[in-house]
């Protein structure tokens, strides 16, 4: 289910997960209402009406909560990808320090793995992430770096100093491995569980149409929070997955004018 609403665009994403929990808040108070309207009591209200103020503050609050802690999640792997173009752009300008064709190999290596990263679009993370052709250039640059000649101190130092860095741009790759199956969290559960709670409390209320249209508008707002909290939660996957931004930078700038 949740796989077909990352699948959809942004406006059908969010159009169907609002919809949803707002046509199923009004079954589910009409259903109660009809239940449980003759056994309510004006003590009944009372708690009712308390327990809804409190269920309805809660989950905007836990909301609030995931909805944060999603965005530090997604922020972890832009600083990433940031990061490892930043090593990118100091492993090609490092190698121009030498002198050989084995270098200018390695150089090309690192233009061909920004290129098919940007291309890959993050679809071989998941099915393919430690084969795929862009790990296979970093791999391939890594071993001509580790076989690469050297004349002097001055060549071996820079020498460590590419494979340093290549073997950083690794470890910053798999935060994006890590990063990529496409879940649920488990709060939207707990989210849940709280609506259809808030729903059956809020029958202490009179239900007619405008009680409904403001329970609704409630409901449509919590949806959208509902639909970021997934779509942030799964950071490359869906309509709001962050793309390679740092490496079409990289790309942009032009890094061929640095390695030649």
């Amino acid at each position: 289910m949740l796989e077909f609403v990352l699948n959809l665009s942004f406006w059908q994403g969010l159009f169907l997960t609002t919809i949803t929990i707002g046509i199923l808040g009004i079954i589910v108070i009409l259903l109660a209402k009809k239940y449980l309207a003759t056994h309510l009591k004006k003590q009944h209200e009372k708690v009712g009406r308390l327990l809804f103020r409190v269920t309805a503050g809660l989950i905007a609050l836990l909301i609030s909560l995931s909805y944060a802690n999603e965005r530090v999640s997604q922020g972890k792997i832009i600083d990433a990808l940031e990061e490892e173009a930043s090593l990118l752009v100091n492993t090609a300008f490092v190698l121009n320090f030498f002198d050989s064709d084995e270098s200018d190999l390695i150089r090309d290596k690192i233009i061909e793995y920004v290129d098919l990263t940007i291309k890959d679009d993050w679809k071989t993370v998941d099915s393919n992430p430690f084969f795929s052709d862009a790990t296979n250039q970093l791999k391939e640059a890594y071993i001509l770096t580790a076989n690469l000649s050297t004349v002097n101190s001055n060549e071996e130092m820079l020498k460590n100093k590419v494979l340093n860095n290549l073997d950083r741009i690794v470890q910053l790759m798999q935060v994006r491995i890590y990063s990529q199956t496409v879940l649920i969290p488990n709060l939207i559960y707990i989210l849940c569980l709280g609506l259809l709670f808030m729903w059956i409390f809020y029958t202490v209320y009179p239900v007619d149409l405008i009680s409904l249209v403001f329970i609704s508008l409630y409901n449509l707002f919590i949806g959208t929070l509902i639909y970021f909290v997934l779509a942030l939660s799964n950071p490359l996957a869906g309509p709001l997955k962050i793309n390679a931004h740092s490496f079409e930078v990289v790309q942009s700038k032009g890094i061929e004018k640095i390695v030649n």
